[in-house]
């Protein structure tokens, strides 16, 4: 929801500054010019993606509003739980939990500890569905970031192809200074759809593929010290010093980039 409202308020400055310079807020609003730049954006992107990785990009756009569950702590927390059930009763009583889970990943690994398989079945299986899912949410980021790169170049078209149209039309001087504003307006389309929606819900889609790769790594964990009988103490202990080891691993990354020297400009 946060996204949406970022991306809400990204258009609304540029209309809020559009409106500033005195300019009426119509001036901005092209059906033809967006015709060109998202509907050219779109057919690039078929063309660059196919139909199954941009449909799957389109269906995780649910994602800006109801991310995927990534709740590392309350996961520690329930597979302790599990445990202590486990102990308690037996594997078998975490049947229901494995039925209801709203985790597909989380459910494929309980399912296959309460129908007893192998660690190494185990393992082997939750690592080929965590393969799937990492390519499948990683899919998104790269299409909406592809859509940032093919924006503003269809933009550009959008404005030639308006200001070949003044051109045809030089005999109306009258006209021309309309006409040239609602061609550039092709550009803006393209460059504020790039930097304002497209990269944004890029970087924002392979955020939450990360989040969940990091999630993913400690459910695997957990569900297999499950299987090798371990406490609940030595289960949480374990996962929460793993957790942390990955947000830091994670920080420091982020601090080497920022880091890295920038490129000098020629003088």
């Amino acid at each position: 929801m946060f996204a949406i409202l970022g991306i809400g308020l990204g258009v609304f400055i540029v209309f809020l500054a559009n409106h500033l310079e005195g300019d009426p807020i119509v001036a901005l609003l092209k059906t033809d010019a967006a015709l060109i730049v998202f509907g050219g954006t779109f057919a690039a992107l078929m063309i660059h993606a196919g139909f199954r990785d941009l449909l799957s990009a389109i269906r995780c756009l649910a994602w800006v509003v109801r991310p995927p569950k990534t709740d590392a702590p309350a996961f520690i927390d329930e597979v302790a739980g599990w445990a202590r059930t486990a102990r308690a009763k037996s594997i078998l009583a975490l049947e229901a939990d494995a039925d209801t889970n709203s985790d597909h990943f989380t459910k494929v690994g309980l399912r296959a500890l309460v129908d007893g398989r192998s660690y190494e079945d185990i393992r082997e299986t939750l690592i080929l569905v965590s393969d799937a899912e990492e390519r499948q949410n990683s899919v998104a980021g790269e299409v909406w970031e592809a859509a940032g790169g093919y924006s503003p170049t269809i933009g550009v078209l959008g404005a030639v192809l308006g200001l070949i149209h003044v051109m045809v039309n030089m005999s109306h001087p009258d006209l021309l200074g309309i006409g040239i504003a609602t061609a550039f307006v092709a550009t803006v389309y393209g460059v504020g759809g790039a930097n304002l929606i497209f990269l944004p819900l890029g970087a924002r889609m392979r955020s939450i593929a990360r989040h969940r790769m990091m999630y993913r790594e400690l459910v695997m964990e957990g569900l297999l010290m499950l299987k090798k009988e371990a406490s609940p103490m030595l289960i949480k202990d374990r996962l929460e010093t793993l957790l942390e080891s990955r947000l830091q691993a994670r920080k420091e990354m982020g601090e080497a980039r920022a880091e890295e020297p920038q490129p000098m400009e020629a003088d």
